[in-house]
């Protein structure tokens, strides 16, 4: 069944970039800015779990369409009310918020990728902005065949039409296509949109990236083991 793959779709936020270490970076330059003590990790953790809690609302219908770049603004608008003795400007969040725009990658992740190009199409599929990929791949040096945000798509991942309309745009069927990611909860709904699903263990706890992933076509320890059992 792995034989007929064609095409790679990545989760890229936690997956691939390391969101946590830009993030938590800018705040605590900012926090040590202002002598402040804060509990860095919990604030940004805070702000990724409102951003897809707006996110959800979004896919709802029940705020109006906006990307992830609006949203993660809107939710320091949120957390600047919580944490008011950061005294959040507007410069501030948008200082915080091009941390999104940097982020590091994890440190297999370039040379595999140059060895799955070689044999299938390798895109990323991500609820992220586009700017915010395109700029942290430069940042991080890394090359893709596509880069799919689902702000483009009209509907969010993990709707079975985010995952199915990425395999249209390619050319080829759902069941030709396989999601690789660190969180079950995306690969299992990328399966249940007819794609294959590619398990990574993640590099650092995250959100999301608990939970049983047996019922997948490959887990995989790292990076370099996905691409050892993609190419051989």
């Amino acid at each position: 069944m792995l034989s007929k793959v064609k095409v790679l779709t990545f989760d890229v936020g936690g997956s691939i970039f390391d969101w946590q270490s830009s993030t938590q970076g800018a705040v605590k330059e900012l926090a040590d800015e202002r002598r402040i003590e804060l509990d860095v990790p919990a604030f940004c953790f805070q702000w990724r779990r409102r951003m897809f809690e707006t996110l959800a609302e979004v896919r709802k219908g029940d705020l109006s369409w906006r990307n992830a770049d609006q949203i993660h603004l809107a939710v320091l608008d949120e957390l600047g009310e919580q944490y008011n003795e950061l005294e959040l400007t507007e410069n501030d969040k948008q200082r915080l918020n091009s941390a999104w725009h940097r982020m590091n990658v994890w440190e297999d992740v370039p040379e595999a990728l140059v060895r799955l190009r070689e044999r299938y199409v390798v895109s990323i599929l991500t609820v992220l902005s586009l700017s915010i990929v395109v700029d942290s791949s430069k940042h991080a040096g890394i090359d893709w065949d596509a880069y799919l945000s689902c702000e483009f798509l009209g509907v969010y991942k993990p709707e079975a039409e985010a995952y199915q309309k990425a395999a249209r745009l390619f050319g080829v069927e759902p069941s030709e296509t396989m999601m690789v990611a660190c969180h079950p909860p995306d690969l299992a709904a990328a399966q249940r949109a007819g794609l294959k699903a590619a398990h990574v263990k993640p590099k650092v706890w995250e959100m999301g990236s608990e939970g049983d992933s047996s019922g997948f076509e490959i887990q995989a320890e790292s990076y370099t083991d996905l691409a050892d059992q993609l190419c051989g």
